[in-house]
């Protein structure tokens, strides 16, 4: 198993896991950098960081520079990349700035079907395919919403649901809690996004 975690912009001050491999995204390279954090690769455009400091990048880890004229955002690309070479991705430091950003990257997640996990201190939210999962209690709220018609069974939740057919459109899906020990879900068919989250 290859866990890879991307850090984007906004990333936060992390506890460095050394089980985990670690990829900077344009600026989020460089606060890991700061933290002293070790990289597998750095990955942007790097058009608004001074010379010495995509020098001072290049000295710890291989960077990616990416042409500023794309098609695809900086954290598009990182996340396709690191799909191609780690089994297991997640993203944090793209909630709480812009939300057009964030957007981006919930899309390539929930109708571009990748997947990989976003994750900040309050968030955790991660695609879910057809099976049968146990969701052990983590935070105070589990919602999810379908990325595509879909059927789901939820038990050991305050509103459990039974065969339940859900649409893209559909909203009471927010702000469930886990009651029992754990919760199980069930995707009879279809995809849903999966949001465990705290109050801040």
């Amino acid at each position: 198993m290859r866990p890879v975690i991307l850090c984007a912009n906004m990333v936060e001050e992390l506890t460095y896991n050394e089980a985990v491999h670690y990829i900077g995204i344009d600026h989020g390279a460089m606060q890991l950098l700061k933290q002293n954090i070790p990289m597998d690769y750095a990955i942007g455009d790097f058009d608004s960081i001074e010379q010495e400091q995509l020098e001072a990048l290049q000295k710890v880890t291989t960077v990616i520079k990416l042409n500023p004229e794309k098609d695809d955002s900086d954290s598009e690309h990182a996340i396709k990349f690191a799909l191609e070479h780690y089994d297991e991705v997640a993203i944090t430091g793209v909630t709480g700035g812009r939300m057009d950003h964030f957007m981006a990257i919930y899309n390539l997640m929930a109708f571009q079907n990748l997947n990989f996990a976003i994750y900040d201190k309050q968030n955790y939210i991660y695609p879910m395919e057809a099976g049968s999962y146990r969701l052990d209690k983590r935070t105070k709220y589990i919602s999810f919403f379908a990325s595509e018609p879909s059927e789901v069974t939820i038990q050991g939740v305050r509103y459990p649901l039974t065969n339940r057919k859900v649409s893209p459109k559909d909203v009471y899906t927010v702000s469930n809690e886990i009651v029992a020990e754990a919760a199980t879900f069930t995707v009879h068919n279809g995809r849903v996004i999966v949001f465990e989250s705290d109050d801040a």
